[in-house]
């Protein structure tokens, strides 16, 4: 992770874009571009591997010398993580179903761990759970929690959301094609696909006795 400047001094306001990863961050960044106009960075250089076309369709900012001065043009700077937190900046939480988002996740490592090893958090991200946790978006002052699931099938209450919380008006409701993205990409961008159909048996009892206090404390059902 690349250090991120102190952007409290001054007038811009510094606002994490957080995460467990594979939980809807892209789609927030993608909100946020076109939606309200808003451009992001992420702590990962390189971090959606170089392709152009999905880099404009989400707004990123790729590391380099201009890339602070571009973050600043709207008075905001918006910086995705999948870190846990480290300093009281703003932030936009973005929460999905854990047993879905570790699934994704699997998938984006190629299957190259076994999905034990993913839900086990014997990675660099840890658990669904204690990234929750760490975030606490329900509790963090200036922290604005938003579900994945809230983004994708109720688009006009999540703008009403993010506008109040950025102070900024939505200039637009209706966002690019996804699946077209998504055979130009296929890796940060995927088709819709169900979790159930990957964690069963003696993997989901083990996410349950893991995360299930956490599950059931953010609203998705056992």
């Amino acid at each position: 992770m690349s250090e991120m400047p102190d952007h409290r001094k001054g007038a811009h306001r510094l606002v994490w874009l957080a995460s467990y990863p594979r939980s809807g961050n892209t789609f927030l960044r993608t909100i946020l571009r076109h939606c309200f106009g808003l451009r992001s960075a992420s702590v990962y250089p390189e971090d959606l591997g170089g392709n152009r076309a999905l880099e404009e369709y989400v707004g990123h900012i790729e590391h380099g010398p201009e890339m602070y001065d571009r973050l600043q043009e709207n008075g905001i700077s918006l910086v995705k993580t999948h870190e846990y937190p480290q300093d009281a900046n703003s932030a936009i939480y973005v929460l999905r179903d854990g047993r879905a988002a570790c699934v994704s996740l699997w998938k984006f490592y190629q299957k190259s761990i076994p999905l034990e090893t993913v839900i086990e958090g014997w990675h660099r991200f840890g658990t669904w759970a204690d990234h929750v946790k760490a975030w606490s978006p329900k509790d963090r002052p200036g922290t604005l929690l938003l579900n994945y699931e809230e983004l994708r099938h109720d688009l006009p209450g999540s703008l009403d959301k993010i506008s109040r919380f950025l102070s900024r008006p939505v200039i637009g409701d209706r966002l690019p094609d996804r699946d077209t993205i998504a055979a130009s990409d296929g890796r940060w961008v995927r088709k819709e696909s169900s979790w159930q159909t990957e964690l069963e048996g003696r993997n989901l009892a083990r996410f349950n006795e893991i995360n299930g206090e956490v599950l059931e404390a953010y609203g998705y059902p056992a």
